[in-house]
């Protein structure tokens, strides 16, 4: 969200945008928490489809389907991961979910003091103008 401008947008499109923002955000973070935690088990065989259910079982969210096939998809791949079964999710889940807890805590903790920043400055502006 650092550097995000909407200048030239008018209001509904700039609350487009900014939701828009909030939600590449929410999956580059939860992604982030996956790549210094789970990805340092011994191998773990991070699939697109257990990499979705770890946010899910973890963030209660999925993501973006695009932005995880990108990074953990592997063409051509044949067989199917151990570890996407539900299980093998639930119990990298149980291992990380405190942890997983306390970073999306932080998370939305961090959204919010970008949201009211942002709504300072929008009524900063408003004065200014009027």
């Amino acid at each position: 969200m650092a550097g995000y401008s909407d200048d030239r947008w008018e209001a509904p499109q700039r609350a487009a945008r900014l939701a828009a923002a909030v939600k590449r955000y929410k999956t580059s973070e939860m992604l982030r928490f996956i790549f210094a935690t789970i990805a340092y088990d011994p191998d773990p065989d991070l699939t697109p489809l257990a990499v979705r259910r770890l946010c899910q079982a973890l963030f209660g969210r999925t993501g973006s389907q695009w932005l995880i096939v990108e990074i953990f998809g592997v063409k051509g791949r044949q067989h199917r991961s151990d570890d996407s079964t539900p299980e093998a999710v639930e119990k990298m889940a149980t291992r990380y979910r405190h942890a997983a807890g306390l970073h999306w805590a932080a998370t939305l903790a961090e959204i919010e003091r970008v949201k009211r920043n942002y709504q300072t400055q929008v009524k900063a502006s408003r004065k200014g103008e009027g």
